[in-house]
């Protein structure tokens, strides 16, 4: 229960004044401890903010976990708009730790970087599994490069809307919300055009 506090803390703290001014003391402060206590659960400085760095990106892939087990039934398009809104909806509503993940990103601290990309490659892998899976079974003739063009698009228009909870008002950033889905649609409509023309033609030449 400690521990978690001093996370919690720790990120407010990073929201509000970054890694230099995010001190010891401050944390302590917020969790009412001395700060030679937080020593008992970590070495450093670094070790807290890494241990609140793994919560922020954790959180995240469990809510795209989750997401996706909900929706897995449906359309591969309306999927991928769910994850999309469960992005800005998972981030809209914790903008302290929206925040502090940005400042963290951009952190002095190495090992912070060092488990970002970890991290990528994770989540990368399970959406390339997880979408994959879906992708193959709803176009069976999908190419695997088509397969892999698909979920770039989906992460760079995803990776938008979560930069973009910072650079729109609420009313602007909705509509960015609806204009991604709307892209995402419109591929899956030229996706559908292909593969039903592609249909076509071989039972055409079945005949």
């Amino acid at each position: 229960m400690l521990q978690k506090k001093l996370i919690d803390a720790a990120l407010h703290q990073y929201a509000l004044h970054g890694y230099h001014g995010a001190t010891m003391r401050k944390i302590a402060a917020e969790v009412e401890i001395k700060p030679a206590s937080i020593y008992f659960f970590y070495r450093n400085k670094e070790e807290l903010f890494i241990a609140a760095f793994k919560q922020l990106l954790d959180n995240h892939f469990r809510k795209m976990e989750s997401i996706l087990e909900e929706n897995k039934d449906k359309p591969v398009e309306q999927i991928l708009t769910a994850m999309f809104e469960g992005i800005a909806s998972h981030h809209k509503g914790d903008i302290q730790g929206t925040n502090a993940y940005i400042s963290l990103v951009t952190s002095p601290i190495p090992e912070i970087t060092k488990y970002l990309y970890s991290h990528m490659l994770r989540y990368n892998e399970w959406l390339v599994d997880a979408l994959g899976s879906i992708l193959t079974a709803s176009y069976p003739a999908m190419l695997p490069r088509e397969i892999d063009r698909v979920i770039k698009q989906f992460v760079l228009i995803g990776n938008g809307i979560f930069w973009g909870i910072k650079l729109y008002n609420d009313e602007d950033f909705e509509e960015q919300v609806v204009l991604a889905s709307k892209i995402i649609h419109a591929l899956f409509d030229e996706i559908n055009k292909e593969y039903s023309e592609k249909k076509d033609s071989v039972e055409s030449k079945e005949r």
